[in-house]
């Protein structure tokens, strides 16, 4: 990397809120700091952010689409969705004092990445009012929303659960629809990142269905905009 101009046009304009953030969160990064990030690609399903290793490095998310992964206490794990507004990643243990990675993140799709030595990224972000602004800013508003969704999915059923998920994923993933949606995890994955055991979401998938809101494929659940329109009724 030599100007701050090429590393701005990594950016690409095809995510535009991505495009628009990114531009202006690098928009007072100094000249001399351009060097520190580190242009990469990572293939999908490569790991990203591995959990436990020591937080040392921040990801800035240029191109592609990620997903979390956490471990139960058995030491199994289990993945989870909404990452579309984190744009950057591993400044959050940075911020907290937590010495490790939390979670880790993986690929899954081709994804271009800057990366920049976590004391480097501390150092600028410190001085830089506006980089911290937007950053902080961005960190809690995903905070608070977390918290909003968590005191609903306390009060919900096994199906309520399984419907809010579909809906998001949907939203998360082809909004508009020119095909239609195919989850990629499995009914376990499913199972676990709702709360409920096996099966109690094989009813559930079963009765969605029955009624018509999803479809059985390959055995992977299918929805079309019309069996997604119909869910946002039904929740």
């Amino acid at each position: 990397m030599r100007t701050k101009e090429q590393l701005l046009n990594l950016i690409p304009k095809k995510y535009q809120e991505r495009y628009l953030y990114l531009t202006d969160f690098f928009k007072y990064l100094p000249e001399a700091m351009v060097d520190e990030f580190h242009y990469y690609e990572v293939k999908k399903n490569e790991v990203i952010v591995p959990y436990g290793k020591s937080a040392e490095t921040v990801y800035i998310m240029l191109d592609g689409e990620i997903k979390g992964m956490d471990y139960t206490k058995s030491g199994s794990m289990y993945t989870f969705l909404d990452f579309s507004k984190m744009h950057i990643l591993g400044d959050f243990e940075l911020f907290s004092n937590i010495p490790d990675y939390m979670i880790s993140i993986r690929a899954v799709s081709d994804c271009k990445v800057l990366k920049i030595h976590g004391a480097r990224y501390m150092q600028w972000i410190k001085n830089d009012e506006n980089a911290l602004y937007m950053r902080l800013t961005n960190v809690l508003k995903i905070l608070t929303m977390e918290r909003k969704v968590d005191r609903k999915f306390v009060l919900m059923g096994c199906k309520e659960r399984v419907i809010d998920y579909l809906i998001m994923y949907c939203k998360n993933n082809k909004i508009d629809f020119n095909e239609n949606v195919t989850l990629s995890l499995t009914q376990a994955e499913l199972a676990t990142i709702v709360g409920f055991n096996l099966r109690s979401v094989q009813r559930v998938i079963a009765s969605l269905e029955g009624e018509n809101l999803v479809t059985i494929k390959n055995r992977k659940m299918v929805i079309s905009k019309e069996q997604y329109l119909k869910l946002l009724k039904k929740y």
